[in-house]
């Protein structure tokens, strides 16, 4: 199973509301896509948010999950990664809420 993270920084968003985390964990998806979602939260410099969908197919289920964030408005104030082909040691970075990160492609997924 494949790892998709959203890490979703509050603070960087004066409107957020936590409804929006209810909604994207639930973003809708077709059946088997997602196996698990996953949250958890903590603080790092500031308050954070982790959504994790557990998939097999990461590949489908990015264009949903990136279609649900824009959706709430909270692309200015999330990371989203994903685990590569070793896992966690060469994850992808989809999206970052600096544009200056460089994001890797998702044609990589």
């Amino acid at each position: 199973m494949a790892v998709l993270m959203v890490q979703v920084q509050p603070g960087r968003l004066p409107s957020f509301s936590e409804e929006s985390v209810v909604q994207l964990r639930a973003a809708p998806t077709p059946p088997g896509l997602v196996s698990s979602v996953e949250v958890d939260e903590g603080t790092d410099d500031g308050r954070y948010v982790n959504i994790s969908f557990i998939s097999e197919n990461l590949k489908a289920l990015w264009p949903i999950v990136r279609a649900q964030l824009v959706r709430l408005g909270l692309q200015s104030a999330c990371i989203v990664t994903c685990t590569g082909r070793n896992g966690w040691d060469d994850y992808l970075l989809l999206h970052h809420f600096d544009s200056a990160q460089p994001r890797d492609s998702s044609g990589a997924l």
